[in-house]
This record gives C-alpha cells, structure tokens and sequence, in this order.
C-alpha cells in the first residue's frame, strides 16, 4: 500500500462514517414522523401519502447505509491488512500534500481516524 492509497483508505473511512450517520438521522426522523401519524385516530389522504413516501425514503435509506456498510468494511480491511499488529495502538499519521494530515489509531476492536491541525487531533 503507497501512502497516497493509506490516506485515501483512512479519509474514505471517515466520508463513509458521516455518511453514515446522516443515513441514521434521515431514518430517525421518519420513524419520528412514521410514529406521530400511527398515533393519530384519522388521517387524511395527504397523511397517507406522507406515510407511503417515508416507507419508500426508508427502504432506499436502508439500501444506502447497507451499500456505506459494505464499502466502509472493505476499507477498515485494507487499513488492518497493512498495518501490522505490532503497531496497534500506536499513532501513525498519514500526509498527502495539499491535505490535512490524519491520525490513525488501529486497535483489536477499532480504528480512530481524525485530522490533526496544529499537531491536535479534532
């Protein structure tokens, strides 16, 4: 693995990780709204179709965080597959010019990934 492709690895881990957690908070909200209009004791047409349109947004924001999943899997691979366990839990810092740097962690159970400005880690 070149550095180049080590940055890339460990900055696609945290897109997918945003990614990701917006995928949640759309599915929050549906199953907010979801939950209000199955309170209610009569719904109108407009209410129904909110209910329909919400299923489908679900059903194909569930797609969408299984493909995150999938491809976020693949990545944390590549990460553990270079480094090796002699190094985990030791921090290594991936450059690319033009980039921030990033901090990588890699422990038996996780991989820390932030970007370092100022030598601090957000």
């Amino acid at each position: 693995m070149t550095q180049d492709q080590f940055y890339f690895c460990s900055y696609r881990i945290l897109e997918l990780r945003e990614k990701l957690q917006a995928t949640y908070d759309v599915r929050k909200k549906a199953q907010v709204t979801e939950s209000a209009l199955a309170d209610e004791q009569q719904v109108d047409f407009d209410s129904l179709k909110q209910f329909v349109e919400n299923k489908t947004n679900a059903d194909k924001n569930t797609a969408e965080a299984q493909a995150l999943i999938k491809e976020l899997a693949a990545q944390e691979a590549k990460i553990r597959a270079f480094v090796p366990v002699s190094l985990y839990s030791t921090k290594i810092e991936a450059t690319q010019p033009g980039r921030p740097p990033l901090q990588v962690v890699v422990d038996p159970q996780s991989i820390t990934i932030g970007e370092v400005t100022n030598n601090r880690l957000l």
